[in-house]
Formats: structure tokens, sequence, C-alpha cells
């Protein structure tokens, strides 16, 4: 399973994780300067307290040292030994002979430390005893009390546990608290964002609530005033888009009426011309066919100049279904072949692709292609090659159509698809038109380019 990028994460999502991991840094960083500073005082505790019962060994030592009393001495190391942690004690004369010495059993004392205290001789009854006090504070011995961690190290280590638990918790309720704060805080920024959604949309009657917080009701005031903006915006554009429409209308029919008066004129004349002749009796019957077949062809032109502005004025109703371009382009080149290998042009297909589908109105996909390969065939001069290619790239289908005639200017690139614009002594200008509106219809575009030395390149773009 592929991880989600971070900068794919939302606001609320990055800020939780933010102070999330901020929060647990933060508790873990005090967990563990509490339990050194607690850890620290244990054992300082720990110690002091081993150090006193040096003490209280050394006072209670005082009488069986002055006595040499050995049994004494051993009963009182003995004693000590039931200190937890304590496993031995030795009790030495002022020469460093031991006196006592008692272990605990089975007592590893490798590691152990030490605790030790002087003997003196300090109480007021023996100085009088021996007289005029010389002896007072005098050195006796010393004592020893070899201990171990043992207790306060299980203690350290469930103090350590109880920081980590407490650690946990307290950064578990953070989240928890900051899923709660920041939903509450990013939950008009999702309603913004779903209201954005549907402006975009074309919906200019959405309103955002106001909330809460008071950036939130400066936000959700200035949102709704904008859509109502919007909204004005977009109904005086509409009208100010109609009356556009209307001029543009009333100029493409008039072009419209000069297009259609120029180009019937010709095939109304040669039609009149043919009548007068037919009329004559002494014609002979190769010139009446000839003049019969004249009329069939103009006939035939005028009702393909009506057909194309036909095409050209109404809307297009397409109906889109799964269609194989490849398929497709290799049926419009074989039957373009048949008309065009014959006068020297040849029509050349390749392609990287098994299938090309495209979601489009095969007819009028049709109609448009075949518009743009027929007008490089109508350029070209016998001999010449057009090169058309389908490929897959990326996340596109790409047609090219190269060929090897006179090529565009500069000038009239931009212009070959407006209607009426021909180079041609014969057309409509229109054949480009239409097949450029059909590809907008398919979401496709078209670029035009140079095919160096000569001729030009056509190259459509489909969303795959």
């Amino acid at each position: 399973m592929n991880k989600r990028p971070f900068y794919n994460l939302t606001f609320q999502q990055r800020l939780v994780l933010g102070i999330s991991g901020l929060l647990f840094i933060t508790t873990f960083a005090l967990g563990i300067a509490g339990n050194e500073i607690a850890k620290n005082f244990l054992f300082k505790r720990f110690k002091d307290r081993m150090e006193f019962l040096a003490k209280y060994l050394a006072a209670n030592s005082e009488l069986g040292i002055l006595l040499n009393d050995t049994n004494m001495l051993m009963s009182l190391s003995k004693n000590l030994l039931s200190e937890k942690d304590v496993v031995q004690v030795k009790i030495f004369d002022i020469k460093g002979k031991i006196l006592a010495s008692s272990k605990a059993q089975n007592a590893d004392i490798k590691g152990a430390r030490i605790a030790s205290s002087k003997v003196f001789l300090t109480t007021t009854s023996e100085n009088e005893a021996y007289g005029t006090g010389q002896f007072k504070n005098k050195e006796l011995g010393r004592v020893e009390i070899f201990y171990v961690t043992t207790s306060i190290n299980e203690l350290t280590n469930k103090l350590q546990f109880s920081y980590a638990l407490l650690t946990l918790f307290i950064a578990g309720v953070g989240v928890i608290f900051f899923l709660f704060f920041t939903k509450k805080l990013t939950s008009p920024l999702a309603s913004l964002l779903e209201a954005a959604h549907e402006v975009a949309q074309g919906n200019l009657d959405v309103k955002l609530h106001e909330g809460q917080l008071p950036e939130t009701r400066k936000l959700a005031r200035s949102f709704n005033t904008m859509t109502k903006a919007l909204k004005e915006s977009r109904k005086n554009l509409e009208e100010t888009y109609q009356k556009l429409i209307q001029e543009k209308s009333l100029s493409e029919v008039g072009r419209f009426a000069i297009t259609v008066a120029h180009e019937v004129k010709n095939p109304l004349g040669i039609i009149k011309g043919a009548l007068d002749i037919l009329k004559k009796n002494e014609i002979d019957q190769d010139t009446r066919k000839t003049m019969i077949s004249y009329v069939e062809d103009e006939i035939e032109r005028l009702n393909s100049l009506i057909t194309d502005f036909l095409d050209f004025s109404r809307p297009q109703n397409l109906k889109f279904t799964p269609v194989d371009l490849k398929g497709l382009l290799s049926d419009i080149v074989e039957r373009l072949k048949v008309e065009w290998q014959p006068r020297g042009i040849y029509i050349i297909f390749d392609s990287n692709v098994d299938k090309a589908l495209l979601d489009a109105d095969k007819a009028a996909l049709w109609r448009a292609l075949l518009n743009i390969i027929k007008n490089s065939c109508e350029v070209s001069k016998k001999g010449q090659q057009i090169q058309i290619e389908l490929k897959h790239k990326d996340e596109e289908i790409i047609i090219t159509i190269k060929d090897e005639g006179p090529g565009i200017k500069d000038k009239d690139k931009k212009r070959i698809f407006e209607p009426f614009f021909t180079k041609k002594s014969k057309g409509t200008g229109l054949g480009l038109t239409l097949a450029k509106k059909i590809i907008d219809a398919h979401m496709g575009y078209i670029e035009v380019l140079d095919n160096k030395p000569k001729g030009t390149i056509i190259k459509i773009f489909f969303k795959s």
C-alpha cells in the first residue's frame, strides 16, 4: 500500500500531526528530565541512609571496641545485615585489625558500594572515667558497610515505566483534545472549500455560514459578498454575450450571404450556359452529353455547398461511444488511397499502438479527420507523400499529418480555421472550420507547424 504523501494531507491532518509530534516530544523530554531528577533524589537519599547506618553502627561499636568485646561487635554487625541491600559489615580497630565481620548469605559483594564511619571516644562518662578528659574525641577504629542498589534500581525502573505510561496518557489526551479543537477550527475551512467547489461548478446561490469565530464571520461575509457580485457580473456578462452573439450572427449572415451569392453564381452561370447550348437543335450527341455532365457536376457542387453551410450553422448533436482511432484512421486512409493513389499521391499510415480508444461521435470525427487529410491531398502534387502517424504519449493520443505541399504562410496559420477562409479557387472555406469545431467538441486541440524543408504538419491532440 502506498503511503499518502505529506503534501496531500489536509490542514487539519497537518496541524494534528505537528501538534501531536510536539506534544510527544515535550512530554517525553519532561518525562526523562523528571525521571532523572527523581532517580538522583532517590539515590542521594539511599546513600544518606547508608551513611547514617554507618554512623549509627560506629556510635554503637564504641563500647565494644573499648572493651574488645568481639561477641558484642559481631552481634551489632549481624543485626545490621537485616537492613535491606546491606550485604556485609566490617568493624576495625585503630590499627586496622578486623574485630568483627558479617556477610549476608549468598551475597555477591562484587560491585558493592561502601559507606564508612570512624569510631570515636566521645561520651562524657568515659572521659570522666579516664581522668582529665585527655581521651575526648580519640579515634578508636572504623566501621564499613557494604551495600548494593538492587532495590533502588527496581524502584527507578518502576518510576520509568510509570513516567512512560503517564507520557503516553498525556500525549493521548492531548491528541484527542487537539482533534476536537482542530475540527472546530478547520470546519469553517471545509465549508469554505465545499462552497468554493459549488461556485466553481457554477452555483452562485450558495451561501457560507458565518460560524462562531470573528475570523470565520468575516470570511463568510466576504465570501457571500463575492458570490453576490459574481452573480450580478454573470448576469451582466450574459446580457453582453447575447448582444455580441446577435452582432456576430448578423455579421456571419452578411458574410454568408456574400459567400452564397458568389459560390452559387458560378454554378448557376455554368448551368444556364449549358442549358442554352442544349436548346440548340444542331448540337451533336457528344456535346449534349458533355453539357449534361456539366449540369450534373454543378448541381452536385451546389448540393455540397448547401450541405457545408447547414453543417456549419446548426448545432452538433454528438453521441459519444468508445471509438478505436487506429481503426478509424486506417479506414479513412484506405478509402482516400482509392481516390488519390491513381493520381500519384501516396498516403502512408503508421501507428505504435494496437488500439487508441476515445469516447467520440464516430461519424463526426470521421468527417473531421477526412476533411483535414483530404485537404493535405488537395495541396499535394504527383509523386509527393502524406504521412499519417498515430501514437499514445503519456495521457494523450496524438495524430500527426505531414504533407509535402506548398506549406502555409505564417500570416495565414491563425486564419485557416476561420469560416469562409480559403486559398483555393473552389470551395467555401468551411471544411477545416467544421473539422476544428468537431475536434473542439471532443475536448481536443490542433497545432499547425512547418514541415521543413517544405509542406505542413498538423498535430491533433486528444486526452486519452
